[in-house]
């Protein structure tokens, strides 16, 4: 009974999850074709969001195709690294570039990451999951990754500081954060089964969308306070 409460509530945060995405994804477009400012800002994360959406579509079209679960390791993967991509784009240069200096804050956190998964999930991974190296790396990519996002959003939400744009990017600061603690999540119960059955990383990936569409309605309502 406990089994299937649990997945009773896993897939009612995937289908929100899916909701909050296809929200997210009409307010960022919203966003491009109102022309909001820093316009290439809004189409950065309007594409990333629809990397996301066009991964998740991939990752369910091959499972409905061949019956068989996805590799934590796929083509579908590219989707989700160009968002990365997109996203690093739009946090580094809007609404202005960030300085050189920041990419000796974001290798040395990138870095660091790296050898902490190495040395605490690594050779975990390989015992329980039989040696599938390339599967974990699959999910041990992605907190490295957001470890370097979450640099570059709190170098831009510090050099922000008592200009319009600081809160728009301390919602973006906590948006990567928890994007980031349910990437750590998913890595941690492919380690070391069970822990939620998915459910806390669900939960953050949520809280993620939740935050971004903060920061969207947000930044609209500040441009028109700045225009009045």
């Amino acid at each position: 009974m406990e089994k299937q409460t649990m997945e009773m509530i896993l897939q009612t945060l995937q289908a929100v999850g899916y909701l909050t995405l296809l929200i997210i994804l009409i307010v960022f477009w919203g966003q491009v074709l109102r022309r909001r400012e820093p316009r290439n800002f809004w189409i950065f994360f309007a594409l990333a969001w629809t990397m996301n959406l066009l991964g998740n579509l991939a990752w369910i079209a091959h499972d409905l195709a061949t019956g068989a679960a996805l590799s934590t390791f796929s083509f579908v993967d590219a989707f989700y690294i160009i968002r990365y991509v997109l996203i690093g784009l739009a946090l580094w240069l809007y609404p202005t570039s960030l300085t050189q200096k920041a990419w000796k804050w974001i290798g040395s956190a990138a870095l660091i990451t790296a050898a902490l998964v190495w040395a605490f999930y690594f050779r975990s991974a390989m015992t329980t999951n039989g040696g599938d190296w390339i599967s974990f790396f699959g999910l041990a990519l992605y907190p490295i990754l957001d470890v370097a996002l979450i640099v570059i959003a709190w170098q831009r939400a510090r050099v922000s500081r008592e200009t319009f744009w600081h809160r728009t990017a301390l919602f973006l600061f906590c948006a990567v954060t928890s994007y980031g603690i349910a990437n750590t999540l998913n890595l941690t119960e492919y380690v070391f089964p069970p822990l939620s059955g998915g459910i806390l990383p669900n939960v953050f990936w949520i809280l993620t969308d939740v935050f971004l569409l903060i920061m969207a309605l947000g930044a609209s309502s500040k441009e028109k306070e700045i225009r009045e």
